[in-house]
């Protein structure tokens, strides 16, 4: 993937889940559940995680994830962060 396409932030249309796709092998979501919240870090090494993160970037384009600027990404984040966290401390 070029890499002019990267970093890139989007978020579902709910706001339940907010992506930073950072580069083409790595991927940070925020999911909240409920009142919590959860940090996945994808870290491409196999071909499914390529294919994971090409779906991403289907989604958007076919309208079903919603682009974010980098702004609006990390003030949604910051509102997220407030939450209970669940599971281990990110990367």
């Amino acid at each position: 993937m070029p890499s002019e396409l990267f970093p890139q932030w989007f978020t579902t249309p709910d706001g339940r889940s907010l992506y930073a796709l950072e580069s083409p092998e790595r991927l940070v979501e925020h999911q909240q559940m409920g009142t919590r919240y959860m940090v996945h870090v994808l870290v491409v090494k196999t071909y499914p995680d390529r294919l994971h993160i090409a779906g991403l970037l289907q989604g958007m384009e076919a309208g079903t994830l919603l682009s974010l600027t980098e702004e609006a990404y990390r003030m949604r984040l910051r509102n997220m962060l407030r939450l209970e966290r669940l599971g281990p401390a990110a990367e």
